[in-house]
């Protein structure tokens, strides 16, 4: 607010003026082969700031917040927007008339309230259980990591959005060996709130994926129906997500590029992307331009349905944003996925699997 109110003394009126502010809280601790491997507590902060005159615009960024830094910042925007040419579709959030759901934005207050002693216990615990399993020889690696977030965004046009909130995530994995042959297998868990991670069940998970790719064959060369398991499936959607950027769009590097409303793949897959989704791992009240975020259909019954959309983009394609920008206090906008994901069908796993006469899982 204090750098906010410096920009307007100094510019006056009729220029925009927009501060972004974001601070980040991590812990990760690493425990391999019966040992910590390592550990580190991070914290970033800094401030970014947009001026926008006479149609140009001038961006700097900082992380020191003395008077002299502060002032710097201001004058170096003013002094990076001659450099730049006037940009018709640059624009700033104006506060929405659709109110903010603020009950999106999950903080857990359990966040670095344990000690570290106790988290690492906790994960010593999980390689024990890991290592009952007589095919388990060593648990690779095991990945605790908390983080806490905050998001702090004030413009010109009196919009003035603050949230916060909590990730947290752990990872195992495991070796396993009949005597014949190894194989190493895994799982995670990703949540906004530490006690819906089960660590027990995510062990136990790692251990069956690790102990059943024993006995793993080759098979012949073939058409085959294949069903892909939650994971498998998700690394095919990360290829496909940038491709739904309206800024990779129009940069002609998606792969959707002039296809909307045209039938894209099968009818039976739906792709949903939903900032607002309960309990979502980028679930969020509003996005880094400070436009609520919304749930946005991409592919209906196989067919394109729309793009992802910050407030630059959309203004290049005369529609409304779709509340997916992203950024940090030293970049630049850029429209990108929040909870992205396949809606499901009308099968359940079992049923996929039953359904096959020759295939398999992968």
């Amino acid at each position: 607010k204090d750098i906010f109110v410096k920009a307007q003394k100094t510019f006056g009126a009729g220029i925009g003026i927009e501060v972004f502010a974001d601070k980040n809280y991590d812990t990760t601790i690493v425990w391999s082969d019966r040992k910590l491997e390592d550990f580190y507590i991070s914290e970033s902060q800094g401030v970014g700031i947009k001026i926008i005159k006479n149609g140009k615009v001038g961006s700097a960024y900082t992380n020191n917040f003395n008077e002299q830094a502060t002032d710097d910042l201001i004058s170096s925007a003013l002094k990076n927007s001659e450099f730049l040419q006037q940009d018709e579709y640059v624009a700033l959030a104006i506060p929405s008339k659709t109110s903010l759901r603020s009950e999106l934005d999950i903080c857990d207050d359990s966040f670095g309230k344990e000690p570290l002693e106790k988290r690492i216990s906790l994960i010593k615990k999980m390689e024990d259980i890991a290592l009952a399993n007589n095919k388990i020889k060593n648990v690779v690696r095991a990945i605790y990591s908390e983080s806490l977030g905050e998001t702090h965004i004030i413009n010109s046009n009196g919009l003035e959005l603050s949230a916060s909130g909590t990730v947290f995530s752990f990872g195992i994995s495991c070796v396993a060996s009949d005597g014949k042959e190894i194989q190493v297998g895994g799982e995670s868990k990703v949540t906004r709130v530490f006690n819906e991670i089960d660590f027990e069940s995510v062990t136990n998970e790692a251990v069956k994926n690790s102990v059943d790719l024993l006995g793993a064959k080759k098979i012949n060369t073939g058409n085959y129906s294949v069903v892909f398991n939650q994971n498998v499936a998700c690394e095919f959607l990360a290829l496909l997500d940038s491709s739904f950027s309206a800024y990779s769009v129009q940069k002609n590097v998606s792969l959707f590029k002039e296809k909307l409303n045209e039938k894209v793949c099968s009818d039976r897959l739906d792709i949903i992307d939903d900032g607002t989704l309960s309990g979502g791992v980028a679930t969020s009240s509003f996005d880094d331009d400070g436009t609520p975020t919304q749930q946005t259909v991409l592919i209906e019954k196989g067919v394109l349905k729309n793009y992802l959309y910050d407030l630059y983009t959309a203004n290049r394609d005369n529609v409304k944003s779709t509340g997916n920008s992203s950024r940090s206090y030293s970049g630049i906008s850029r429209p990108a996925p929040t909870n992205i994901y396949i809606q499901k069908g009308n099968f359940s796993f079992n049923e996929l699997l039953e359904s096959i006469n020759s295939g398999g899982l992968l």
